[in-house]
């Protein structure tokens, strides 16, 4: 009796899974289908294009030490680690301030009007630094790089562009000259992060206008290009509101970004500001579901929740099958056999999904979608996914292959 007792508990050892295996289990699955969605986004329009960023990223003891401003931190570790976490987008408020650290120039600091909040932070020169090394480790990623910038005049002005051109020069992005207003060059909606690739760039900077020539040659001016606001009762599907039309969707880029600071909070208590609502995992998912393009996330952890809630592609735990073919239901991924006989997602010229009533397997599928002169193939947003999730219901297609593969 106690041979089979022992053998029970040694099954229940063998089967059962702890509470941080499983979570970290969950995590890995989080970063695996963020980076596939982050490839799928690559081939759309910057307008189109997901990113996974953060606000304010620099602002944590874990990145600045200890300063001033970062006593009310946005942040609870570092921007290497948040790169590593899957976050494709940094903002770096850069200000034009006598730094303890080596007299006036451009540093990097949370602050409010003339600075005030400044202490002893990194320079700017020094942040980009470790940005540079995170790229020279991963040369296959792109990022966007918010400068938020008070620079006062064109020395500072300059002084940060000659940090920029510096440190990131040769994986810049670089806008050119002739568009837009007088040394100002519009953010390219229709560029893409595929196209940055192949110029043998990784980072492409976003901020204002600025004063002098030097800004305009590193940093794209995105004032009119970008929407943004904070998260104040965001409505899901159909609605995506109540910020934004679908037109505003589909025209630009649309950032949400959270602000979890005391002074913030502090200003909505006196009715200076109004307090967000946070970007929690379901905000977020909702946010994903309507085509949301640049998340601003505050008090980012190793493995946040929110980054799950972020996936909006593979089902949790898939793809289990590898190698195995995907097939959408419910609006998310499964890895099956890739024989099975299935109804396909085909992409009409206009952008709409029709799903034949023929059933293929997935090596048949592109000959299906041409006789129906459309093309195979796969969401590479949530929204598109909530699309062809609506287009399954129409005709009752509970599977449909889709172009991609569980590798």
């Amino acid at each position: 009796m106690r041979g089979w007792v022992a053998f029970t508990a040694l099954c229940c050892v063998l089967l059962s899974v702890s509470p941080a295996a499983a979570a970290a289990t969950d995590a890995d699955w989080a970063r695996a289908a963020l980076a596939d969605q982050y490839e799928l986004g690559s081939s759309l329009p910057l307008r189109n294009a997901p990113w996974v960023g953060t606000h304010n990223s620099f602002n944590s003891k874990a990145e600045m030490g200890e300063t001033l401003s970062n006593q009310d931190s946005n942040q609870q570790i570092d921007l290497v680690a948040q790169l590593d976490q899957g976050v494709r987008s940094l903002e770096l408020d850069v200000h034009w301030f006598p730094s303890l650290r080596g007299g006036i120039g451009p540093v990097v600091c949370h602050a409010a009007e003339l600075h005030v909040g400044c202490s002893a932070e990194k320079p700017l020169a020094r942040v980009l630094r470790e940005i540079a090394d995170w790229l020279a480790q991963h040369p296959d990623q792109v990022l966007l790089l918010y400068l938020e910038d008070h620079l006062d005049n064109e020395a500072g002005y300059d002084a940060a562009a000659a940090d920029v051109e510096s440190v990131l020069g040769p994986r810049l992005f670089r806008p050119k000259a002739g568009a837009g207003e007088p040394g100002c060059v519009p953010l390219p909606l229709d560029a893409t992060r595929a196209q940055m690739r192949e110029a043998g760039a990784q980072v492409i900077v976003v901020s204002g206008c600025g004063m002098g020539t030097m800004w305009p040659s590193v940093a794209f001016d995105w004032s009119k290009t970008h929407e943004e606001e904070r998260p104040r009762g965001y409505r899901d599907l159909p609605d995506c509101g109540p910020d934004f039309t679908r037109e505003d969707y589909d025209g630009k880029l649309i950032r949400y970004f959270e602000d979890s600071t005391q002074v913030t909070q502090g200003a909505s208590v006196v009715g200076q500001a109004t307090p967000d609502d946070g970007i929690t995992p379901p905000t977020a998912a909702a946010m994903t579901r309507c085509g949301v393009d640049l998340f601003g996330l505050d008090q980012v952890v190793v493995d946040d929740p929110r980054f799950a809630a972020l996936v909006w592609s593979w089902a949790p735990g898939e793809p289990r099958r590898r190698p195995g073919c995907a097939a959408q239901f419910d609006s998310r991924w499964y890895s099956l056999r890739c024989t099975r006989r299935l109804r396909v997602a085909c992409r009409l010229p206009d952008g709409r999904w029709r799903i034949p009533s023929k059933l293929g397997t997935h090596v048949q599928a592109p000959a299906i979608c041409k006789r129906r002169r459309a093309v195979w193939d796969v969401p590479r947003t949530g929204f598109q996914a909530q699309q062809l999730r609506v287009a399954q219901e129409r005709v009752r297609a509970a599977r449909v292959w889709l172009r991609a593969h569980a590798a």
